[in-house]
């Protein structure tokens, strides 16, 4: 152990000298920082260490390098301090990588440990360090949800790479099928592109697929410059012996892949025209994960289970994936919500929460201030009043009418604003329909 700490101690000896040099620290403050160091490598290289000596010995060297930076910059203008690059200028926050890397090579298992190591990099800028701990996170945690859900988001929101986010979305799910998380979350996904790539569009004037594909290729082309980006820090020096290889997530391997997540969009799909000539972008690859969604999580329900039943758990993906829709008015919603419907319609058709979805579409997003209340409403009521005929058990008759009206008094009589005044008007049309309801 000492063979180690000694050898590590060496390794920050030039970047000593090099600050002495510059004269950012004195005798007696490198003798304390080295003093302090190798306290820390003791703790962290002994068999007691807990992770909290690792994210302790990382706040001694963050604050140690913003001294060094607030000096640096204070002296340079005043022309004390040799401006010209040299190693204590990218020695500290190198040493901040390589203690992290110690620190989830000896606790691979804690997620804190990977979280700030993940946010350090992030805020460093350093692009192939974060793929690199995406990738090895990945590969260590493939059941945890989180990472996938965090490297997803770096790369979409970040990075700007859908292909590279669609890709880890499906792995994720050929090894994770049963999160309902991982599923809204991929629909989620590819509802924000569409909205985001039909508002681009509309606001650069791009009508030819000519015009749409030239785009596209100027933005993939200066993603990859973006990437191909020299880091100010050394990724080879920071950990020169694992297999990150690349600008890319490496992902882990999936021996046992379902058939129907087989049958997911493909990651290159075509994005071009326009919603009226090409599906993909009404939302059909939403709806295809809609579809592959609801058996995925069902099969993982045990089959006499009294627990959860699933016709409950189906009912409760529905009611995810149509309140995920209402957040994108910009999109065909009623394309996506007749998809839904049509599915209960073939599955439940008898099941009193299929009916009940279906009278209450035309009023899905209509508040009491829409220009469409009436008609709506009206529309609605007459659904309502058709299926309630066809029910031949009075129990099933009463069930269904309760349903409507606590849906009428959800979505119209609870009022989110305490100051927004009610409007007579409408409260009494509207009680006079709840009326209508229970008498007919």
């Amino acid at each position: 152990m000492a063979d180690k700490v000694r050898y590590y101690l060496e390794q920050s000896v030039p970047e000593l000298e090099d600050l002495k040099s510059k004269g950012l620290f004195d005798n007696n403050e490198i003798k304390m920082i080295m003093r302090r160091r190798t306290d820390f490598e003791h703790r962290i290289t002994g068999r007691g260490s807990k992770p909290r000596d690792f994210l302790k010995y990382v706040d001694f060297e963050i604050n140690l390098e913003k001294l060094r930076k607030k000096r640096y910059a204070r002296l340079s203008k005043v022309g004390l301090v040799d401006t010209k690059p040299s190693i204590s200028d990218w020695a500290g926050v190198r040493r901040i990588f390589f203690i992290f890397d110690r620190s989830v090579k000896r606790y691979p298992g804690e997620i804190d440990l990977w979280s700030k190591y993940l946010g350090f990099a992030k805020k460093s800028g350093a692009i192939k360090i974060i793929y690199k701990i995406y990738s090895r996170l990945l590969q260590l945690q493939p059941r945890n949800i989180d990472p996938w859900l965090s490297a997803t988001n770096y790369e979409f929101d970040t990075n700007g790479n859908a292909k590279g986010a669609r890709v880890l979305f499906q792995k994720g799910l050929k090894m994770n099928s049963e999160s309902m998380e991982l599923w809204i979350n991929y629909a989620k996904f590819e509802l924000i592109y569409i909205s985001k790539l039909l508002a681009r569009r509309k606001v650069l004037g791009l009508i030819t697929e000519k015009q749409q594909r030239e785009q596209m290729e100027t933005e993939e082309a200066k993603r990859q410059q973006e990437l191909k980006k020299n880091s100010t820090i050394d990724e080879e020096e920071v950990d020169g012996d694992d297999e990150f290889n690349g600008d890319k997530i490496v992902l882990p391997s999936s021996e046992e892949i379902k058939d129907q997540l087989n049958h997911l969009p493909e990651a290159d799909m075509n994005m071009l025209g326009n919603p009226e000539t090409n599906p993909a972008l009404k939302g059909d690859v939403v709806l295809t994960i809609f579809d592959l969604c609801i058996p995925a999580i069902l099969k993982t329900i045990p089959k006499y289970s009294t627990v959860v039943k699933p016709d409950d758990k189906t009912f409760e993906i529905v009611d995810k994936f149509l309140n995920l829709f209402d957040k994108f008015p910009d999109l065909n919603r009623e394309y996506l919500y007749l998809h839904v419907l049509n599915y209960l319609q073939k599955e439940h058709s008898e099941d009193l929460r299929t009916i009940l979805i279906d009278i209450t579409l035309p009023i899905r997003n209509i508040t009491i201030e829409s220009d469409t209340l009436a008609e709506s409403l009206q529309l609605s009521v007459n659904k309502f009043i058709a299926y309630k005929r066809k029910l031949k058990n009075a129990t099933d008759k009463d069930t269904l009418t309760n349903m409507f009206v606590n849906h009428l008094n959800n979505q119209f009589f609870n009022y989110d604003d305490e100051e927004k005044e009610p409007n007579a008007k409408i409260d009494a049309l509207l009680k006079a329909i709840i009326k209508k309801c229970r008498t007919a």
